[in-house]
């Protein structure tokens, strides 16, 4: 509920629910369901933003196919009620609403995962932490119609069918990595402890490649995008030139630097990172995965030409590892007997990052 009415009252504040990414993200839920195809022109129009045309003649959209497909059931019943042009209000609420629900989703299952480990109490205050003291609450009720709250809902998912104790089926595990590759393609890096897991249980070579092949089925249809669009199977990010710098990755700055820098604007994931120690003693296997992926995927970030993640607030591209920076936060909560004490310290931490949301918004609403 308290996403839904942030999100509300930012709309009516600015007067739209559509920004910068979320534009290009929003354009492929337009163009399919209003026009019946994939050609942006009259999107990149409507956004104010440059007709580029790739090799094959269409208009280029470098930006996954991913979200819009989650926010389908926002946008048809926009369509159904008003069958207007893609782009009133309605639409923009309706499908706002839809990315703000898999958002609250993803929380749920945050807090169910970590209740197979810690109290009902301390899982709800470490959700609730991670939520209200950094930026996905940003990305979940302020600003929700972009990639996030969608890759926040299946790295979740797959966080709590692994670790929850539910569901382990290799199918269904392999189905989501390539989801959330289609969702955001730096999450595919997801597979990686989704294998070693594999490892651990011996799975045999015919079940992991049945693995890898609905990884493939997950991802496909953005790669048939791409080849739609772009004429190529390869990424649009480095067809047009972006890339990465390996040997010089920006390691301080994109963890500690103002400018977005993960710590810097949620301080809370410091103990949730520290967390990680402690939730070793009851789980190595979740420990090391939380571990595995926060480093892997700062390298990563920090190795790619805009790692600040342009005009964003906080580190953008780590919002799919919250659901294991829950788990760390609870592992310190859990150390801490006091209740009191722990509302204070998340109190703080929240108060902090509502000023920075505040702030922000008043620099670029």
């Amino acid at each position: 509920m308290l996403a839904a009415v942030v999100f509300l009252a930012h709309w009516w504040v600015v007067g739209s629910a559509v920004w910068g990414d979320g534009r290009f993200y929003y354009s492929y839920a337009r163009s399919l369901v209003v026009d019946g195809d994939f050609d942006f022109s009259n999107e990149m129009e409507y956004f104010g933003e440059p007709r580029i045309l790739t090799k094959t003649g269409m208009v280029a959209n470098k930006y996954s196919i991913g979200p819009a497909i989650f926010w389908l059931p926002g946008f048809l019943i926009a369509h159904l009620l008003v069958r207007g042009d893609g782009y009133s209000h309605l639409y923009q609420i309706l499908v706002g609403l839809n990315s703000v629900f898999w958002g609250i989703l993803g929380l749920w299952l945050c807090w169910r995962t970590a209740c197979r480990y810690f109290s009902e109490k301390n899982a709800l205050l470490a959700t609730l932490g991670i939520w209200l003291a950094t930026n996905l609450f940003f990305y979940t009720a302020v600003d929700p119609i972009n990639s996030h709250p969608v890759s926040f809902f299946v790295a979740s998912l797959l966080a709590y069918l692994i670790f929850g104790d539910k569901l382990r089926r290799l199918e269904i595990l392999g189905l989501l990595v390539g989801i959330l590759g289609m969702i955001r393609a730096q999450d595919l890096i997801f597979s990686l402890p989704v294998g070693i897991y594999l490892l651990k249980k011996k799975i045999n070579i015919i079940k992991t490649i049945n693995f890898i092949i609905f990884i493939i089925l997950g991802f496909l249809p953005q790669i048939l995008i791409w080849k739609y669009i772009y004429g190529e199977f390869a990424s649009p990010y480095l067809l047009g030139g972006e890339k990465f710098n390996w040997q010089n990755p920006q390691i301080f700055g994109i963890l500690f630097g103002q400018n977005n820098g993960l710590f810097y604007y949620s301080p809370i994931l410091l103990f949730a990172l520290l967390g990680f120690y402690f939730l070793f003693q009851k789980n190595r296997l979740l420990s090391l995965t939380g571990i595995f992926l926060f480093l892997a995927q700062t390298y990563l970030i920090s190795s790619w030409h805009i790692w600040w993640g342009g005009a964003a607030y906080g580190g953008r591209m780590f919002v799919s590892l919250m659901p294991f920076f829950s788990l760390g936060l609870a592992a310190v909560l859990e150390r801490i007997r006091n209740l009191g004490i722990k509302i204070m310290i998340l109190i703080a931490f929240i108060t902090i990052n509502f000023y920075s949301i505040i702030k922000f918004l008043l620099i670029s609403p």
